[in-house]
């Protein structure tokens, strides 16, 4: 069954939201969203009939600024660790997985790397965003390019565009939203979205979700993707699992590769005309099991 819309005070006063679903005594799976996302995201990906059937307890959290988590100034891709562990220890979980996807997949390396000894598998979907290095950046597509370079390059033009297109478009046109969300994607994504009603109905309250604070959040979350993230993937020395789809033009394929290669310890598995959507929305079920 699912707990929906909970918050929990962190030490430092500040309020970070998440959802439940799936089995309340199953094995727990922190999901960590993508960006510009939400917790709501976990519901495009994962039925409770499939969280239930495999024994899973899904906890998706809200990253500061976004959903009903609250903003936090100067945070670091390395701070993100210790919400989780806070959250866990307010929840009574000792050790758990963590499932990370899209821009979300920086938090889940942050976590392998600065909390390994409470977790028992990472996997990160979509998600080797290393926008760090720039000659991995060549095959990405230009709407992707200029959501994560637009804040450093033109801030006061990125918090107007952040502004239309997160806060006024969701709200006011969302099927010409979701047309131009999609615009970039592959033929596989747009399989996807195109006919499914339920995902793009989905996809539109995750956005509006996302900026229930404003568009703070997404703004900062961009600066951090393109800014160094204060470790070397050489240091990380759990294990990973990663999985990848080739015609992924969000985060190319040629990005988790390099992670793949680089990590001490990692499983990969690419998929051949898969997207950035698609990947997850066929194989949630397989990526589960691999992660209990």
């Amino acid at each position: 069954m699912s707990k929906l819309n909970q918050q929990f005070q962190l030490p430092d006063g500040r309020n970070i939201g998440y959802d439940e679903h799936g089995a309340p005594d199953g094995k727990p799976i922190f999901y960590l969203h993508g960006s510009p996302s939400s917790r709501l995201e976990a519901n495009l990906y994962f039925g409770e009939d499939l969280l239930q059937s495999l024994g899973v307890r899904l906890i998706a959290v809200d990253r500061p600024g976004m959903g009903l988590s609250d903003f936090q100034p100067n945070r670091r891709t390395l701070d993100f660790p210790r919400d989780i562990l806070a959250l866990a220890d307010h929840l009574n979980i000792d050790r758990f997985a963590i499932l990370a996807y899209s821009l979300g997949g920086p938090y889940g390396l942050a976590c392998a790397l600065g909390i390994p000894e409470r977790l028992t598998k990472v996997g990160i979907v979509s998600g080797a965003a290393m926008f760090t290095e720039p000659d991995l950046m060549k095959n990405i597509n230009e709407g992707t390019r200029k959501f994560l370079t637009m804040p450093r390059e033109s801030p006061f033009l990125s918090r107007l565009f952040l502004g239309m297109m997160l806060g006024v478009m969701p709200r006011l046109a969302p099927k010409q939203f979701v047309t131009g969300a999609s615009f970039v994607l592959p033929a596989s994504d747009h399989e996807i979205v195109d006919s499914d009603p339920m995902f793009q109905q989905g996809f539109i309250r995750m956005v509006r979700e996302a900026t229930r604070k404003g568009t703070r959040g997404a703004f900062h979350e961009s600066l951090l993707s393109v800014t160094d993230y204060g470790f070397h993937l050489q240091e990380i020395q759990a294990p990973l699992l990663l999985w990848h789809g080739e015609a992924d033009q969000n985060i190319p394929v040629e990005m988790a590769r390099y992670v793949a290669s680089t990590l001490l310890k990692c499983e990969a598995k690419f998929f051949p005309n898969e997207g950035h959507l698609s990947l997850f929305k066929k194989h949630s079920a397989e990526i589960i099991r691999a992660l209990m």
